[in-house]
């Protein structure tokens, strides 16, 4: 087997699993593959639609300092191939050893014993299962653990993109109950319940709607008023500060917002363009602050619907697809 840019991206999902316990994210795995084709930062950046100080003094240092933490050894663009390559040849050479004995040991296998018999009677693999040599089986892994997986960790934002065919409720309801079952809060808004005439056509409107309906599911007082200065700081601002101020502030549990039908909205370029931005910030904000590491969002929207929103401020290019 070759080492390849999908090894590499294979053998990083591992060592960061194991050391620090999350996977990479797209935008990650976008500057792999264009440091592996030895691409400039600028060009990265270009040819996927982001700023290049986005890439350059913010995701790219955290993603080496993150591989340098799991590899026990400095990562930098430079040497990043040689790194994961030393682990990749690890891997092999184990898994070779293992086949080796294991064909070997059945070969002179006494008459009268099967290999089934002798596994049962050999001691447990000495490789831990959260070892970066140990196989991974990630490939098998089911759409549902995917999501509760991601979720469990800050900064996540999933997408799920669903047919018409699709049953997508039971899916949704079904992953909702997964993370519930560790204690997080959740919270479900479809846009199907918004009036279009009333809500889309009106971003204050449509953010208090927005706000209001979080407020309720949450069992919370409506404190809108309170926080909401329109003419002050405007609604983006005022929505910003109701969310992290009062309704992130009320419990240490992470909070699950996933937000249903938002392919509702996209005939409403006044109200999404505003609005996906808005997202977009919050799932950056999820990074380093503390309160808003509580938050994790879920966008689900269908496929036949046409999307053109402003690429580099829409939550539709980051996180994770399910």
């Amino acid at each position: 087997m070759t080492f390849n840019v999908d090894e590499a991206i294979k053998v990083a999902n591992q060592v960061m699993l194991a050391k620090i316990k999350r996977n990479l994210t797209d935008v990650e795995i976008m500057i792999i593959k264009g440091a592996w084709e030895r691409e400039d930062y600028d060009q990265i950046a270009a040819k996927n639609q982001y700023a290049t100080s986005y890439i350059s003094q913010d995701i790219a240092p955290k993603l080496w300092k993150m591989l340098t933490k799991s590899l026990g050894e400095k990562v930098k663009k430079s040497n990043f191939k040689e790194a994961l390559k030393r682990v990749w040849e690890k891997q092999s050479t184990l898994t070779t050893v293992l086949q080796n004995q294991e064909s070997t040991t059945t070969q002179s296998l006494p008459s009268g014993v099967n290999k089934q018999q002798l596994v049962v009677s050999q001691p447990a693999q000495q490789v831990p299962p959260d070892h970066p040599l140990f196989p991974s089986s990630r490939e098998g892994t089911t759409r549902e653990a995917i999501f509760s997986e991601t979720l469990l960790q800050h900064s996540s934002l999933i997408r799920i993109n669903a047919s018409r065919q699709m049953s997508k409720t039971s899916v949704v309801e079904e992953l909702l109950a997964q993370v519930e079952q560790q204690n997080y809060q959740t919270v479900k808004l479809s846009f199907e319940f918004a009036d279009p005439q009333i809500h889309f056509t009106n971003f204050n409107r449509f953010l208090r709607w927005f706000c209001l309906n979080l407020t309720r599911q949450l069992s919370l007082p409506n404190k809108l008023d309170d926080y909401w200065d329109e003419e002050g700081v405007g609604s983006k601002v005022s929505c910003t500060i109701y969310l992290e101020e009062y309704l992130l502030a009320q419990s240490e549990r992470p909070l699950v917002v996933c937000l249903d039908d938002v392919d509702l909205l996209f005939p409403y370029p006044e109200v999404y363009e505003d609005f996906f931005g808005l997202l977009r910030s919050w799932y950056e904000k999820t990074r380093n602050r503390r309160l808003w590491k509580k938050l994790r969002l879920v966008i689900v929207y269908l496929t036949e619907v046409s999307l053109s929103p402003p690429i580099n401020q829409s939550p539709f290019i980051v996180g994770r697809m399910v």
